[in-house]
């Protein structure tokens, strides 16, 4: 299993609009190999909050096969601007890998962003343990 974390900054008062859309599913939630999103939001100062959209893929393979789907470009594009977070998520092998390396971007200097996403990071982790409750474990 692999973790695709979508780290991206925004300016502080304009993270409801960027979480509003990802209150409902979209299509990632039913293809195949997905097995969920967690969508986390905190205050990093006065001028700037954080958002991690987290997505559990079965393989690198799955999630590849996501990025290079219709399903994948639609909700993408629907937005008429860079994908979510500002950038398309690397594919397996393009360097976002378990230690978090990833490719981070951000507004011109001395040019207003067009966007509330001042600066965005994708990193693919390798799920080297999960720990559940006891009471699911047993289940």
């Amino acid at each position: 299993m692999i973790i695709v974390e979508n780290r991206f900054e925004v300016r502080a008062g304009a993270s409801d609009a960027v979480l509003e859309r990802f209150r409902s599913p979209k299509g990632v939630h039913a293809f195949p190999g997905f097995i969920r999103m967690d969508v986390l939001h905190a205050a990093l100062s006065e001028e700037a909050e954080e958002i991690r959209v987290c997505t559990a893929w079965e393989n690198e393979e799955a999630f590849k096969a996501w990025t290079e789907s219709d399903s994948f470009r639609q909700a993408h594009a629907r937005r008429g601007g860079p994908p979510e977070g500002g950038q398309t998520p690397a594919p397996a092998g393009s360097g976002h890998q378990a230690q978090g390396n990833g490719h981070a971007s951000a507004a011109p200097q001395g040019s207003a962003p067009a966007s509330p996403i001042l600066s965005s990071k994708v990193t693919t982790y390798n799920v080297v343990a999960t720990h559940l409750p006891a009471s699911s474990a047993s289940a």
